[in-house]
């Protein structure tokens, strides 16, 4: 790669713009966690209902993951970015303006299909315009932008339903997203990934490839354990727990709630970073993963006061940016023909893992309920909350073990497990 070139404006803005498509993304994976109780009485719905509404955002996301791995890997990323850019803006539209439980359940389909290639068309272009040698890094930074749009759907966002409604804050948001759509236009560009020729035979020589890679299903245990809190405590769940636990308001609630994705923004850069510098994968991998089991036992286990409860949030964050590692051991573990569909795939045990995450948990806090309803919506006690989150520490458990067995990629060859 010419380095000069990644010294320009021109590939910074490229990933740029993309990283924003991705942060907008997150906004709306999150979302709903601040107006849990206006979706459930406006849809008249329960926990377990809420939770599946929250989760139509994550079955496309994870089932397009592989076809736009495929389709980026065979044409490129800027058609089906912009594509996608337009879709998604259209479903935020519908899901503000639903009358229905079902609309808004298609309006969260499409905002979730379209939002698939944001992560992956993000790091595509960051293969293509970006050095090398700090993929890791600039993949954290990309996660970094993504967690911004997550913190700006807490705290503020919760302040703005409060202020609006709920309706008018997800429509101006989908305008917002319509604007990055047609920023995208003139500046997205596709330039090549590799020089390598492309794999003989068909589209699916590369995903053949990848599903014989031992080294891709140990990476997917890990990613999809490590980013489940991140879906259903910090994505739906957390704030009212942190509203009932401590008594606050939905605002304190929601900041409280941010402090895991501003932990998980600085994380994601610092773990990419100490990795490259270390120039290994798996050590901190599996040192976030046990902190996290740690936390969360802690969280779990042990009543504790607001100020430490919020440092374990954050600190569950920090050790959560390891995860952000998953994708450069990915890369480095198979063909570069095959670096779409790869990615593609790891992004798809995560998102797998997180939409199963959302209606498991709200049918756990339902198995809880002790029927108490306040204005049309379901309210959950401390047992139930407790109960229900318990299914945290053993998935990052699951987590640590996988990249404890995990081999170490940084800098060498490309080798591939049998």
């Amino acid at each position: 790669m010419n380095q000069s070139l990644s010294r320009l404006p021109l590939p910074w803005l490229i990933w740029g713009l993309a990283a924003a498509f991705y942060g907008y993304a997150y906004f709306q994976r999150v979302a709903p966690s601040v107006m849990t109780a206006e979706l459930m009485r406006d849809f008249s719905t329960s926990a377990a209902g809420l939770g599946n509404l929250s989760a139509y955002y994550f079955y496309p996301y994870a089932l397009a993951q592989i076809p736009i791995g495929m389709l980026i890997d065979r044409f490129g990323v800027r058609r089906v970015l912009l594509v996608s850019g337009v879709v998604c803006a259209v479903g935020s539209i519908l899901f503000a303006v639903a009358p229905t439980l079902g609309l808004a359940a298609t309006g969260r389909l499409l905002v979730g299909a379209a939002s698939g290639v944001a992560w992956v068309g993000t790091l595509a272009l960051a293969v293509m315009w970006l050095p090398a040698n700090r993929f890791a890094a600039v993949t954290g930074l990309s996660l970094l932008v993504g967690l911004v749009g997550a913190v700006l759907a807490q705290a503020p966002l919760a302040a703005l339903v409060d202020s609006v409604g709920w309706r008018p804050a997800m429509l101006w948001s989908g305008i917002l997203m319509a604007a990055i759509a047609v920023l995208m236009f003139p500046i997205i560009r596709d330039k090549a990934m590799h020089n390598e020729p492309r794999i003989a035979g068909s589209i699916f020589g590369g995903l053949a490839l990848v599903f014989r890679n031992a080294q891709t299903w140990k990476v997917a245990i890990f990613t999809g354990s490590l980013v489940t809190p991140m879906a259903a405590f910090a994505g739906l769940f957390g704030v009212p727990y942190v509203q009932e636990i401590y008594g606050v308001s939905r605002t304190t609630a929601g900041a409280t709630v941010s402090l895991i994705l501003i932990g998980w923004g600085v994380g994601g850069p610092v773990a990419g970073w100490l990795s490259d510098r270390l120039q290994r994968r798996k050590p901190v991998m599996a040192t976030g993963a046990g902190i996290l089991v740690l936390a969360w036992l802690a969280i779990l286990l042990v009543p504790v006061p607001l100020g430490i409860f919020q440092a374990l949030l954050l600190l569950q964050g920090l050790a959560s940016g390891a995860v952000i590692i998953n994708f450069a051991i990915t890369k480095e573990s198979n063909v570069p023909t095959a670096t779409g569909v790869a990615m593609g795939f790891t992004n798809m045990a995560g998102m797998t893992a997180s939409a199963a995450s959302l209606p498991l948990v709200g049918w756990l806090l339902d198995l809880g309920w002790d029927g108490t309803i306040i204005e049309g919506a379901r309210v959950y006690g401390t047992v139930a909350y407790r109960n229900a989150f318990t299914i945290f520490p053993v998935l990052m458990m699951c987590g640590f073990v996988a990249a404890l067995t995990l081999r170490e990629t940084f800098c060498r060859p490309l080798a591939r497990d049998s």
